[in-house]
């Protein structure tokens, strides 16, 4: 019998604007819960990884999630928290030490590395966040819209303009 685990994407960006987190949390019913973090610090690229990792564990945590498989595209925190890559800097060392102590309130938690197309909606999540110079936490809703608004079907030689772009 395969025993059912919560899912958690997670990804840290850091720019000129700002950093943020992206999680994507996915329930043993298959929910998918997701979450933007602007950070209100300046944060290194590494750092803002970290602050996703933690951000995706407390969330799960919070929900009551015990057993726990992350998913995540960053080479070092990844083998950093796997203990294939020694944590050299004060800053990562106290990182990773969170880390660990944050993990211990899992009966299971694996770390895995993913290839970054792999963890887009986390990425775009991430993105999101860093680009919001409000502080003003913000719900941001996304619908599909299926059809066109018109109904009006286009020429032919306005999809040869479009497609050349």
């Amino acid at each position: 019998m395969r025993v059912k685990l919560w899912k958690v994407f997670v990804d840290g960006t850091s720019n000129t604007v700002g950093a943020g987190a992206g999680i994507v949390a996915i329930t043993l019913e298959g929910i998918k819960l997701e979450h933007s973090f602007r950070l209100g610090f300046r944060a290194f690229n590494n750092e803002a990884e970290y602050e996703a990792l933690l951000a995706g564990l407390r969330v799960v945590s919070d929900l009551g999630a015990k057993k726990v498989v992350v998913y995540s595209d960053s080479c070092l925190v990844v083998n950093q928290v796997r203990g294939s890559f020694e944590a050299k800097d004060p800053r990562m060392i106290e990182y990773l030490r969170l880390v660990k102590r944050t993990m211990s309130n899992f009966s299971s938690v694996r770390v895995e590395q993913v290839a970054k197309g792999q963890n887009r909606h986390a990425d775009s999540l991430a993105a999101l966040a860093s680009l919001i110079a409000d502080e003003v936490p913000q719900m941001i809703r996304v619908e599909l819209v299926a059809e066109p608004s018109i109904n009006v079907k286009p020429p032919v030689a306005q999809v040869a303009i479009a497609e050349k772009c």
